[in-house]
């Protein structure tokens, strides 16, 4: 072979050039001799570089080995073959390295033909192969390798128990069917989807596939994918135990909620009896009395009328005093009586009109009422007795509300008090709504206006509004109450169109 340099470089130079590329590079004569080495081949296969040079593989190989390397460089001098295989390095002193050889043809200027091969050590990567190999078998995790072709190159112990078979022979549509893709076709994409594994006997098996979609994880050869299976059936199993538990503390805490509001109601219901045994023992007790004042009054105003005395002031502070006492007692027995309420069916517009027409009579002149009654004569059932006490205690705390007890309005009020009053239907309500333009309730106080007993004025009892919330439920309906501070109040009194079954027996 000649050593003549390209262009202007020197045979040193060269060789320099060829000892400093990282891989072991060799060449052999037509005779498969030896006639080149750089020096990373010569620290592969151990000798020197005086010890190679016109020698053959027969001189430093084992016999077998020796015949394997001969039939494939003839190919490669004769017919120009190139090679590429992977191969074991077997020396007579008992060195094995495992190599990827390159072999290729040169011809120089004279025809001759030349061997050009380079080997490049697996030493390092067969290692790495094993060590994932093992990796591969000790994770819990399945782990396979499947080709395009549909044959599976590797497939780790926990895959194998996964699909309960072999590897051998499997098709490639009948794993992708078992794998959960329908029509039997691989995904080509990267792919991540949750699958159960059906067996024999009813068992089943959660899984997560994870597809890596087709590779060409090696050159020039068929492409793969990369399949990962993680058994989720313990979390899917934990997942469905833990929705469980939520949702019966969710219906625990639903159970709590009625059983606290039934031991509420109990309570309710034996402080409500025992109020009514006091509360009518506190009529019976009080009303014969305020009837013989008011008699005593009566006849006193008769006999001193006219004489120039001054006492008619005193007379009528006697009489309010009497009408005060007696509403007192009257609030306390319409909160307390369970008495059945006795519903009609009749036109609300029209009872309403009467019922407001009679209130303003009694009202301050500078409290404005208007009205807006939109049912269009409409029949709902109702006690027009326990419904006229709800509508005109509602007038009368909106009428104070803005004007106290005077005619004129409060200093913290609106200097044009007025109450409007509207009816609607709301789904299977009738609804009288009364709003009033007055100093609203402070939010503090919005949630303790439904408390019995509870009251911000200096001559109330505190059972206005209960009362009339009462009367409402007694009906089958409610009170809704929304209030800004400064802004006035809205009251609406929800009426049910038609009266339940019970109500009527």
């Amino acid at each position: 072979m000649s050593t003549t340099s390209p262009g202007h470089m020197s045979a040193d130079f060269f060789q320099q050039i060829l000892d400093n590329v990282p891989t072991p590079i060799f060449v052999k004569d037509k005779d498969l001799r030896f006639v080149f080495l750089n020096k990373h081949y010569c620290a592969l296969i151990g000798k020197t570089e005086a010890e190679l040079l016109g020698r053959s593989d027969a001189d430093f190989y084992e016999e077998q080995a020796v015949a394997a390397y001969t039939a494939i460089d003839r190919r490669v001098v004769e017919d120009g073959e190139l090679v590429k295989v992977e191969e074991i390095n077997a020396l007579k002193d008992g060195t094995h390295v495992p190599v990827m050889t390159r072999k290729a043809r040169l011809t120089d200027e004279g025809g001759n033909h030349f061997l050009i091969g380079t080997c490049d050590d697996l030493t390092a990567i067969k290692k790495r192969e094993e060590q994932y190999r093992a990796l591969s078998e000790t994770v819990p995790v399945g782990v396979m390798q499947i080709q395009e072709d549909g044959k599976v190159a590797f497939a780790n112990p926990l895959v194998l128990a996964y699909l309960q078979r072999g590897v051998d022979g499997i098709d490639l549509a009948e794993l992708s069917v078992m794998l959960g893709q329908p029509g039997g076709k691989f995904p080509g994409e990267p792919s991540r989807f949750e699958w159960t594994l059906h067996y024999q006997g009813g068992a089943t098996r959660h899984v997560l596939v994870i597809s890596s979609g087709w590779l060409l994880l090696t050159k020039g050869k068929t492409r793969s994918a990369l399949v990962s299976i993680v058994d989720i059936s313990e979390n899917a199993e934990l997942k469905r135990i833990n929705e469980e538990i939520l949702r019966l503390n969710q219906e625990l805490a639903l159970n709590m909620e009625k059983l606290k509001a039934a031991q509420d109601a109990l309570v309710k219901k034996g402080r409500m009896e025992q109020m009514g045994q006091l509360t009518a023992t506190i009529a019976h007790e009080l009303r014969n009395p305020l009837g013989a004042v008011r008699t005593s009054v009566f006849l006193m105003e008769r006999k001193l009328k006219g004489k120039g005395l001054d006492v008619e002031p005193q007379i009528q502070r006697i009489n309010n005093g009497v009408i005060r006492c007696d509403n007192i007692i009257t609030q306390l027995l319409d909160f307390s009586r369970s008495k059945q309420l006795v519903c009609k069916s009749d036109d609300l517009d029209q009872w309403l009109q009467t019922i407001i027409e009679e209130e303003c009579k009694r009202m301050p002149a500078i409290v404005q009422i208007t009205c807006e009654l939109g049912l269009q004569n409409i029949l709902v059932p109702f006690d027009g007795g326990r419904l006229q006490r709800a509508v005109v205690n509602l007038l009368s705390n909106a009428c104070e509300a803005m004007v106290g007890n005077g005619d004129a309005p409060l200093p913290h009020s609106n200097a044009n008090p007025e109450i409007r009053i509207s009816t609607f239907c709301e789904k299977d309500y009738a609804c009288i709504r009364i709003v009033d333009n007055g100093p609203g309730i402070p939010a503090e106080l919005l949630a303790k206006i439904r408390e019995p007993l509870f009251t911000t004025k200096s001559f109330g009892t505190g059972l206005g509004i209960p009362a009339i919330e009462q009367i409402a439920t007694q009906h089958g309906g409610e009170l809704t109450l929304t209030s800004t501070f400064g802004a006035g109040a809205v009251f609406t009194l929800k009426l049910p169109l038609f009266q339940k079954e019970e109500d009527a027996a």
